[in-house]
Formats: structure tokens, C-alpha cells, sequence
């Protein structure tokens, strides 16, 4: 197994280039290459019935994650649980064919829903694969929710995490144990591929948030995709998509932060009224060897 070789400790991200906010037609960011997949992660920022229900704006997040193949999804606040299927069933109206793999409603006092949508088409969900990250001191506010996934040759866990920003002190660091800790105990697959709202920004990032990720830059060969500002009014970097380079060779060195409001001929509070987050996106080859 790959994660048993040895191998010489660096910080891939230091390598990274930074990822820019797209300010262009997210099909020319996004061209169609059979040979990879967009990985996406948005914070919809309360996501509920009143949300889902406003044509305006849930008829642009319906479009905007129809653009990619398996988005991450926080925020989602719907004690009826019917969102998730409610939200299929708008992407589906015009016979795409997605899919969503939900978290149960987790949270101490604000309780919020997890989800995974994906294109069926492109991306299979593996079946007995979703969990709950470790907290061996209760750390989370909402504990991070994990699922397996596999497109083309590429196989891959996808790790989600709303922290609280009242504690993001604490939950970054434990988020640190709960990725480690899948890793080891998937041991025939090492790609875990951590992504969302951290409300933390990566090393070497200067746009504001509550801290910086340190611990999680322990974590060998990790690399940090997102360096830039995340939320919808500039000057924080709250959300990422993180992995570890030496396992995840399958990324395309393609990443960025959608400002999805352009697209849509909107002011930015009207973007603002869609979420207060952008999505942020990378790409990733499903044609390679498959190599755990």
C-alpha cells in the first residue's frame, strides 16, 4: 500500500499555485474532458425550505451545481429532511441523473445536514461507506461526515466539516486527528480528500480568518488548494480542498474560487442573498491507474 512506502516529508502546497476568484463563464473555467472530474465544495449559508422554495435564488444554485460532478454541500437546515430528495428533484427536472448522499441532522444546539451531490453519470457512491469523524474529546460542534466515491480510475473519500467559529481553535486541530485517523484505518485507500467550510484559512494565506491551519500543515504532503478569498464580499478565506500530494497524485493542478453571481448577471448582494460563501472547485484525472 502506498501509504506503508517510505517517502520524504514536504509541504506540497508551498508548490501549489494560488487559485484565483473566477471572474469569467464557469464553462470556460470548466471545459468537458472526459478524463477528469471537478470536485466542488459550497457553504449554501441556511439552507432550508425558504431557500429551496424562492425561485430566484434556488434556480441559480440549481445551475450552478449542475456544472460539476460531485459537490460538498454545508449548511443545510431542514428539520423535515426532505430537502436533500426536494434539491435532486429540481437538478433532475430537465433529465440530469443526480444523486445525494446525506449526513444525519448533526450539531450540538444549531443542527445542520451534510450533503454529497454527484452526477451518477460520471461519479458511483460505494455502498457502506459513510461515517462520522473521531472526537475522542467531543470536539466537534458537528462532527465531520465522510463517503466513498469512485469516477473512472480514481476512487476517493470525500470528508466534509462546517467547523464552528467559536471554536475553530479546537476543531482544527481534532480535525487533524479525524483525517489521520481515516487514513490509517483505510487501508486499501489512501486518497482522502478533505474539503469545506474550515473557517480557517491555509499557510501562507493573508486573507482574513479566524486561524490558520498549522496543525492540519503537519499532516505529511498535504497540500492546500484554495489561497484565496472565499466568502461572497472578499477578505476571508474560510473554505478548501485539501489532501495529501504523495497520495492523491490524481490532481490536475487546477483549482479555483467561483464567483457564481457573475455568471447570472447579479450584484454581489444579490449573491450575498444565495450564500455568503463562494464554491470552490479543483479537478482531478479519473484515467490513471488506479493506485489506492
Amino acid at each position: 500500500m502506498k501509504k506503508y512506502l517510505a517517502f520524504t516529508i514536504i509541504f506540497l502546497f508551498l508548490l501549489i499555485p494560488s487559485c484565483k476568484k473566477t471572474t469569467e463563464p464557469a464553462e470556460t473555467i470548466l471545459p468537458n474532458n472526459e478524463e477528469e472530474i471537478t470536485i466542488a465544495t459550497w457553504n449554501l449559508k441556511n439552507f432550508g425550505q425558504t431557500k429551496l422554495n424562492d425561485s430566484a435564488r434556488i434556480d441559480v444554485i440549481v445551475s450552478v451545481l449542475k456544472k460539476y460532478d460531485i459537490i460538498a454541500i454545508q449548511e443545510v437546515q431542514d428539520v423535515s429532511l426532505a430537502l436533500p430528495a426536494e434539491l435532486i428533484s429540481k437538478i433532475n427536472a430537465n433529465g440530469e441523473n443526480y444523486k445525494v448522499v446525506s449526513s444525519e441532522r448533526v450539531g450540538r444546539t444549531r443542527k445542520e445536514q451534510y450533503l454529497f451531490v454527484y452526477d451518477d453519470d460520471v461519479v458511483d457512491f460505494i455502498d457502506n461507506t459513510t461515517g462520522y469523524g473521531i472526537e475522542p474529546n467531543d470536539e466537534f460542534s458537528r462532527e465531520p461526515f465522510y463517503a466513498m466515491f469512485k469516477a473512472g480510475n480514481f476512487d476517493f473519500y470525500l470528508m466534509t466539516i462546517h467547523t464552528d467559529p467559536d471554536d475553530v481553535d479546537v476543531e482544527i486541530p481534532a480535525m487533524k486527528v479525524a483525517y489521520e485517523d481515516l487514513q490509517n484505518k483505510t487501508i486499501d485507500e489512501d486518497d482522502i480528500i478533505l474539503l469545506g467550510d474550515l473557517n480557517a484559512r491555509a499557510p501562507g494565506v493573508t486573507a482574513g480568518s479566524y486561524i490558520t491551519m498549522d496543525s492540519i500543515a503537519l499532516i505529511p504532503n498535504i497540500v492546500f488548494t484554495i489561497k484565496e478569498e472565499t466568502n461572497t464580499r472578499g477578505g476571508r478565506s474560510y473554505d478548501n480542498i485539501i489532501f495529501q500530494g504523495n497520495y492523491t497524485t490524481e490532481y490536475s493542478d487546477s483549482c479555483g474560487v467561483y464567483a457564481f453571481w457573475i455568471d447570472y448577471y447579479l450584484s454581489e448582494d444579490d449573491g450575498f442573498r444565495i450564500s455568503d460563501h463562494m464554491l470552490v472547485w479543483a479537478k482531478f484525472r479519473i484515467d490513471l491507474a488506479d493506485d489506492d
